[in-house]
């Protein structure tokens, strides 16, 4: 089996869930907090499922990895969507509050 074959970013969903991230990287106001928070996502879900793996050392190793990868990328696209939107709730609370004049 070839490596390219292994890899997230041949799939289906893996480029779908890429294009989402890009998206949100483009349309987001404070865009490095957004690659920040999507990077650290990423990392943890996989280096959690790296770890997963090593330990219980089942199955086939390249699946663990384009499960692992795929699963990354969706916990990186839900944390920039959850950033992104988080980000939208605070400016329109604070535009929505009256200014007291006294």
């Amino acid at each position: 089996m070839c490596y390219a074959d292994v890899t997230a970013g041949r799939h289906p969903l893996g480029i779908i869930l890429s294009v989402a991230a890009i998206y949100l990287v483009i349309k987001s106001p404070k865009k490095l907090q957004t690659v920040g928070r999507m990077v650290g996502a990423l990392m943890v879900t996989l280096l959690l499922s790296i770890v997963l793996g090593a330990i219980l050392r089942m199955g086939d190793p390249g699946a663990w990895g384009k499960v692992g990868g795929l699963g990354a990328l969706l916990m990186a696209v839900i944390a920039g969507w959850w950033h992104m939107r988080s980000i939208k709730r605070a400016h329109t609370e604070t535009s929505a509050q009256p200014s007291s004049k006294s």
